[in-house]
């Protein structure tokens, strides 16, 4: 969908009478209009800038309320009002929208392909998040809490994004995501790849994803199944225990090491699968996006529902810059079209989110601030100044520790 289109389904959900009677805590909470009302806080919540919560208030005022604007202890409170629903129901509208059928999607070689894998968030030090979620780390002192994405790696969304425990369960997850695949988007599982990780397959989990339809390759552990472990080198098929018969791929990594896939692809050319399981990087990408550029480790609050709100409204964001990602590749590749140059190019992401910092929650006020098809396209024209190359062979190690203090309250000028 067109960035225009995605930030008028986020402005309905916001607008939407239901959203403030299923998410409010109270009965009364927003009944009388004073101070920051139930929308307001909702768009407020959805600003990219990770300053502390006073100056984001100020300059949410100086745009949209003018006058003088309610204080950081007063937005604490007001927020404790309405749970995290609201953002939910925006990543799910979104979602559904966009996988719906009305758009064309890109594939490969006709499949969609996903990725599943989880992931963890460090908290603020409180007490309150270490009963809520669990403690990770030397100690067991640090509040910790699990994510588990199940992500298009060809198109940039994540489309079933769950917040967990410490301690989850990442095949339990994984069984999550496929039932909401199989529910909510069911006309796509005949057509869906899912990649995963060695930490996932499981003689459980590879009949459920073949009992669903759904198609999969899986890296596997070197000590999974003796029927998989003594396979040959190349291309092979085995029955496992539990009756289930597999396709085995096994070849040789630039390192030395043996990697081994696990699949029921059966049609798909042996020399397609290190490239397919190579999409799986995808995820990482998303993950790195998620916490280094839209910094969703810096919570804006120290309860576990302010944690939820923060959590729900990043994955918002998430897929909107996937929106606006793919406007501005557009952009890109008409401008470069008929040069003669050494790479392909994209927008820059990071640049991206920079330049909506400023723009986006205005653009979810656009009917109130008088946002046109003009504005959207001068802020895509924006994005697509800055670009970088394309270098799909390249990968780096996972390594997402913060680079920042994520136990303060906001401090940082990102």
């Amino acid at each position: 969908m067109k960035s225009k289109k995605a930030i008028e389904k986020i402005e309905k959900v916001v607008k939407d009478r239901k959203t403030l009677e299923e998410s409010r805590k109270k009965a009364g909470a927003f009944s009388r209009k004073r101070g920051m009302g139930f929308e307001r806080a909702l768009t407020f919540m959805l600003d990219m800038r990770k300053t502390s919560i006073q100056t984001r208030l100020n300059a949410h005022y100086k745009k949209t309320e003018g006058g003088d604007p309610i204080s950081e202890q007063a937005f604490s409170k007001l927020r404790m009002n309405f749970d995290h629903s609201p953002f939910e129901k925006m990543v799910r509208e979104l979602v559904e929208s966009e996988y719906g059928g009305e758009y064309e999607l890109p594939t490969w070689n006709g499949y969609h392909v996903m990725g599943i894998d989880g992931s963890e968030l460090q908290l603020p030090r409180e007490d309150t998040l270490r009963r809520e979620f669990g403690v990770t780390g030397r100690g067991g002192r640090c509040p910790c809490a699990g994510i588990s994405v199940l992500y298009d790696v060809l198109h940039g969304w994540a489309l079933d994004p769950r917040l967990c425990k410490a301690d989850m369960n990442e095949r339990v997850e994984c069984e999550g995501h496929i039932d909401y695949l199989c529910r909510k988007l069911p006309h796509m599982v005949k057509k869906t790849i899912i990649t995963m990780d060695r930490g996932y397959p499981s003689l459980d989990l590879l009949k459920k994803l073949q009992d669903s339809g759904l198609k999969y390759v899986a890296r596997c552990p070197s000590n999974f199944v003796s029927e998989i472990n003594n396979a040959p080198m190349g291309d092979s098929f085995a029955v496992l225990k539990n009756g289930l018969l597999v396709r085995i791929i096994k070849f040789v990594l630039q390192s030395g090491e043996i990697e081994t896939l696990v699949s029921n692809l059966s049609e798909l050319p042996e020399a397609l699968f290190p490239e397919l399981y190579a999409l799986r990087w995808g995820v990482e990408s998303a993950y790195f996006c998620l916490k280094r550029e839209l910094c969703v480790e810096k919570f804006s609050g120290k309860t576990p529902n302010s944690i939820r709100q923060d959590f729900w409204a990043s994955m918002v964001l998430l897929d909107t810059v996937a929106v606006f990602q793919k406007e501005a590749d557009q952009a890109v590749h008409d401008r470069q079209a008929g040069k003669s140059l050494k790479h392909s190019y994209q927008a820059r992401t990071s640049h991206l989110i920079i330049t909506l910092r400023d723009e986006f929650v205005f653009t979810v006020l656009s009917s109130i601030l008088g946002f046109s098809g003009l504005d959207f396209e001068r802020i895509i024209s924006s994005i697509a100044r800055e670009v970088s190359p394309i270098r799909p062979d390249r990968s780096f190690p996972r390594n997402f520790k913060p680079a920042y203090n994520a136990n303060h309250n906001l401090k940082s000028h990102l």
